[in-house]
């Protein structure tokens, strides 16, 4: 955090107000998820008790159950689209460093929810064709909505472990046991949760044309009761952080209205008496209340000195560059203001920081290259293949194809480097004289190494010219001889073309005239006579 590069935004909302929201969508949202949760597990399982024992009323009462699975998982995805924003907004950097180091399992929510919802809708329009394809679609149903919660869970237990984010990646994005442990606990707790208020749900709502199922509906509320006891002891366990005393009072509560609930739905079961939905509904709502300012309160813990820390940082970035404040605005001002239809202007703008104002290969980005750019100062070629250049980029190095300019722009561009440089010139001879046994010997070189890349002709292969980037036309590109020696000598960054230094001198130099000779014998009587290849574009 103090290598803080940018400036943060400021908020829409007071942050009060902002935690506010997100605490209240976050309920309706995960109000929504449990009744998703339990109608599906609830469905699924009546259908397979029915298909087990042969009760084909059971399979008409899982078919109606099944029913309610649509409404709740639509309220469920739209409720969620509001939790999710306003977290982006009040946790930016741990949740989205959590959706970064849990990426391959937050991105697969998406098929997962696909699969899980068109299955089932598939089976409750046409339910019950065959019972083993029912069977099934309703395990694979089953199966990817169950996966999208424990994904949830897990980007939410990142979140609230910003301490632990290095060892998630030096794991290779994965949890240590302890928060493995703590994400199994969490993730299994809802799913308890949405056995007690799915069959709440139902009980209520759907079970009153189905009497017989509410003696049912009520043995799966205790179990999700009894596991939310259960659960919550191994979670509170589990827990990776000092549990502040605020939270006692959450869980006293919350433990408090879990055995209520157990006490109702028990002597609900003994005497067979309804429930009085008066009382159990607002019981519901409180023990998820609580369960959910519990969860805040960690989360605020642990992520609150994390906001703070970034906070500072940014302030301290932002005391930093106030000097720079007006300086930089007029500069932005004329910039703004400035024509790019001239060739020096495009050039500054759109290549200096990687060529270098100089064009010497040494602009402010060309350290972080792979491939160096090239010393357009050395370039010796026609204008057709600088032009080749300009337009489709170089393949494999930083080079792009500039064509978002118009053509007579880059033209431009180009007739000021050879205005400058004079790149459309021939490249000329080396002044060492070498001697005719040096020549031979550095066309041996050039024939039996230079040239499986190169082509003998100098124009490449179609092996070399899969490479990336691919050797040069060496009759229509070249560099000057100083320029080309330096290449053999020391090779080329980045490309196929490695490091020469073990030839002498003598046959380095012979092998930079030969190159220069490619060159030199493929232009045309008009080339010699006018380099630039043509009238100059206006700058």
């Amino acid at each position: 955090m103090e290598s803080l590069h940018d400036l943060t935004l400021p908020v829409p909302l007071p942050e009060g107000l902002q935690r506010g929201l997100l605490f209240g969508t976050f309920t309706l949202h995960l109000l929504f998820v449990l009744l998703m949760l339990g109608t599906a597990i609830l469905a699924l399982s009546y259908f397979i008790h029915a298909w087990w024992h042969g009760h084909l009323d059971g399979l008409s009462w899982a078919k109606q159950v099944l029913r309610f699975f649509l409404a709740h998982k639509s309220l469920a995805v739209v409720l969620g689209v509001g939790p999710l924003l306003l977290i982006q907004v009040a946790f930016t950097i741990p949740f989205f460093t959590a959706i970064v180091l849990l990426a391959p399992f937050w991105l697969l929510i998406i098929g997962f929810l696909v699969v899980s919802f068109v299955s089932f809708d598939s089976l409750g329009h046409r339910i019950y064709t065959h019972r083993y394809l029912h069977l099934v679609f309703g395990t694979v149903a089953m199966t990817t909505l169950l996966c999208v919660p424990g994904f949830f869970v897990a980007v939410l237990v990142a979140v609230e472990n910003p301490h632990r984010w290095m060892d998630i990646f030096n794991t290779g994005f994965a949890f240590d046991w302890r928060l493995t442990v703590h994400w199994i606990f969490r993730y299994l707790h809802v799913l308890g949760a949405a056995l007690v208020f799915g069959g709440a749900f139902h009980y209520f709502f759907v079970a009153r044309h189905y009497p017989r199922y509410r003696a049912s509906l009520l043995r799966w509320m205790l179990l999700g009761l009894l596991l939310q006891v259960v659960l919550g002891i191994a979670l509170y366990w589990s827990l990776l952080q000092e549990v502040p005393p605020v939270v006692y009072a959450y869980l006293s509560v919350g433990i408090s209205l879990t055995a209520v609930m157990i006490w109702v739905v028990a002597t609900a079961m003994g005497s067979r008496g309804p429930l009085n939905h008066t009382a159990v509904i607002p019981l519901l709502l409180a023990l998820l209340t609580s369960m959910l300012l519990t969860r805040q309160e960690f989360q605020d813990r642990a992520v609150s000195p994390l906001l703070a820390q970034l906070k500072q940082a940014t302030a301290r970035y932002a005391a930093e560059l106030q000097p720079y404040e007006k300086t930089a605005l007029a500069d932005y001002r004329d910039r703004m203001n400035t024509v790019y239809n001239t060739g020096p202007i495009i050039y500054s703008q759109s290549c200096a920081f990687c060529h270098g104002e100089d064009a010497r290969g040494n602009g402010p980005d060309a350290k972080f290259l792979h491939v160096p750019p090239e010393d357009i100062s050395a370039i010796r070629a026609q204008r057709s293949y600088v032009m080749t250049i300009l337009d489709n980029g170089v393949p494999g190095s930083a080079m792009p194809g500039f064509t978002y300019f118009e053509r007579q722009q880059r033209e431009r561009v180009a007739g000021y480097l050879n205005k400058t440089y004079d790149i459309f010139s021939l490249p000329g001879r080396l002044p060492a004289q070498v001697s005719s046994q040096v020549r031979q010997k550095a066309q041996a070189e050039w024939d039996e190494t230079c040239s499986r890349c190169h082509g003998k002709d100098g124009t490449g292969n179609q092996t070399s010219a899969k490479f990336r980037p691919p050797p040069p036309n060496l009759t229509e590109y070249s560099l000057t001889p100083q320029r080309i020696r330096h290449v053999i000598e020391n090779g080329y960054p980045g490309t196929m073309m490695s490091s020469y230094s073990s030839l002498g001198d003598q046959e380095i130099d012979a092998l930079a005239d030969r190159v220069v000779s490619f060159r030199l014998h493929s232009s045309s009587t008009s080339a010699k006579s006018s380099p630039a290849g043509g009238p100059e574009p206006n700058e």
